[in-house]
């Protein structure tokens, strides 16, 4: 996006992430950034700026806190790309009475291009990869009863897995550790583990 000059775009982390994004944007690939949290964005604010979402050619980043807090703002921006880090946080979006932040950044957020990233495996249940899903389009998997009666129920039944996996392809893009070893993209430390006994 931001080779073919779309530079609206922001970046929604963990707030412990927030200065590691900004600084690999810069090492990495010599894109500017920008930290959006409540010092900044009040000192733009008494420095007379109306609108502190609105950086050009700097990217965003915030924590899911503020921009939770800032929905309005976010929700205004214009965004030409949102990318989630750790978008796990996202997962039970869906919900009723739950998770009050997902909701409001989801809503913010709706009509943008949106990226989700997250290392987290999905384990637990096929409702959170619906959660998550809900994030970039409501609609994808029609109501929540019916995804539950179509997969959730149904799981044991290996042809809707099957089907499950076949529709995610177009929103879904899953890399695993071996693809990454195999094209030989990241070097992973070899860690080998041994057990050594004594005596106290």
């Amino acid at each position: 996006r931001w080779a073919e000059r779309r530079r609206r775009i922001l970046l929604i982390v963990p707030a412990s992430l927030r200065k590691q994004w900004s600084q690999e944007l810069w090492e990495k690939f010599s894109l500017p950034s920008v930290i959006i949290e409540s010092k900044s964005y009040n000192q733009a604010r008494k420095s007379g700026v109306r609108k502190p979402f609105s950086q050009d050619d700097k990217i965003l980043i915030s924590s899911y806190e503020f921009a939770a807090t800032k929905a309005d703002d976010v929700a205004a921006g214009q965004w030409d790309l949102v990318v989630y880090d750790e978008a796990h946080r996202l997962r039970n979006v869906y919900k009723q009475g739950a998770s009050i932040r997902a909701k409001r950044l989801r809503q913010a957020t709706k009509p943008f291009f949106k990226i989700l990233l997250t290392a987290t495996p999905l384990q637990n249940s096929l409702m959170e990869l619906y959660g998550l899903v809900s994030v970039i389009d409501e609609h994808f998997f029609g109501d929540e009863a019916s995804f539950r009666s179509t997969y959730v129920s149904a799981s044991a039944n290996k042809n809707a897995l099957l089907f499950l996996r076949k529709r995610l392809e177009p929103v879904c893009k899953r890399t695993l550790r071996r693809q990454v070893q195999q094209a030989g993209l990241i070097k992973y430390t070899e860690r080998i583990p041994f057990t050594v006994s004594f005596e106290p």
